[in-house]
């Protein structure tokens, strides 16, 4: 009996280990994999890994890193939004509306920011609470926002800032386009967000219940665990990020747009889904999320260098996707 139970001990060891190591060369093949496809697009147009280039790509991630930032907390949970590029139309259009309008910048960004919590609230609410299915719910919010936004656009009248007398609109310009020291504002705002998000996903008491709800939901209510709360929290905090993330776009492009975020919801799947495929641990982990985006965006770059069109920017998302999907499938099955 006691050999047998070391024998079986051994062979679970054993077994562990070679788990460990399947998932490790299952990380590494995937970011192998981003590495060659960036080389191939380099050795096609030697442009695109100069430091100019590169610095563009860093200030054009900024927006897809924050928004997917907050999608991986809800998705980390097993959740889903669709409602943020919505809420990020909203934000923006409402912001560059107000500045134009003759409010403050404080104003006009706070006003906002508040609309998108408003939103997360909603999403929380009907998710968390009352138990609609995220993915309904948040269409079902993504249709309403999107309808406000019409609305309050008089049907998708652009909002231009690089037009307006520049005391409206001048401390709006300054974040979407001045530096502080060698780096962007832009840069500087998604570094301190992806910071501060992940000091929540990993080293707060809401990040632990957060695990137990990506494990099991049903064990963390027995476990007298606010399950309820602790989803309600993420599309909370999607929500906000979603509308940083308008501003952010604004500020960066001078204009405001209805359906401007509308190309950011694949690219924001995409980062998720690729960083959950390369993290080491296999789960949406928020410092991986920023990595997927950071891919997307210079795959998305290294497109527009090689002169293909915006429909092979979708075809390549939706490949990713499809990619990152199967192989976490397939991991999973390795891993049981």
């Amino acid at each position: 009996m006691t050999e047998l139970g070391v024998d079986g001990g051994a062979r679970n060891r054993l077994a562990q280990l070679r788990q460990g190591w399947c998932t490790r060369l299952a990380s590494l093949s995937v970011l192998l994999g981003m590495v060659v496809v960036l080389i191939m697009i380099e050795i096609a147009r030697p442009l695109f890994l100069t430091g100019g280039n590169l610095a563009a790509i860093a200030v054009d991630a900024t927006v897809l890193i924050v928004i997917a930032a907050g999608l991986s907390l809800v998705m980390g949970m097993r959740g889903i939004d669709l409602s943020i590029v919505a809420v990020a139309d909203l934000s923006g259009y409402l912001a560059a509306s107000l500045l134009l309008s003759g409010s403050s910048f404080t104003t006009a960004v706070l006003a906002a920011l508040v609309a998108a919590l408003l939103v997360g609230i909603i999403n929380g609410l009907l998710a968390g609470y009352l138990g609609v299915p995220a993915i309904v719910a948040t269409l079902a919010m993504n249709l309403l926002v999107t309808a406000a936004v019409l609305v309050l656009s008089d049907n998708g009248t652009p909002q231009q800032l690089f037009t307006a007398p520049l005391e409206l609109v001048r401390p709006m310009l300054i974040f979407g386009s001045d530096s502080w020291g060698p780096f962007r504002l832009l840069v500087v705002v998604a570094v301190i967000v992806v910071a501060v998000i992940w000091f929540l996903s990993r080293r707060t008491v809401w990040s632990r219940r957060a695990e137990l709800v990506n494990a099991n939901a049903r064990a963390a209510d027995l476990s007298a665990a606010p399950v309820r709360a602790t989803f309600a929290i993420g599309f909370v905090l999607s929500g906000l990020l979603a509308g940083v993330a308008g501003i952010m776009l604004t500020a960066r492009t001078g204009l405001a747009v209805p359906g401007s975020a509308e190309p950011f919801l694949l690219e924001a799947f995409s980062a998720v889904y690729l960083g959950s495929i390369a993290a080491p641990s296999g789960r949406v982990r928020v410092l991986w999320t920023v990595v997927g985006a950071i891919f997307v965006t210079m795959l998305g770059n290294g497109l527009v260098l090689l002169g293909l069109g915006a429909e092979w920017r979708y075809v390549l998302n939706g490949m990713l996707i499809l990619v990152a999907l199967t192989l976490g499938l397939l991991r999973r099955r390795s891993t049981r």
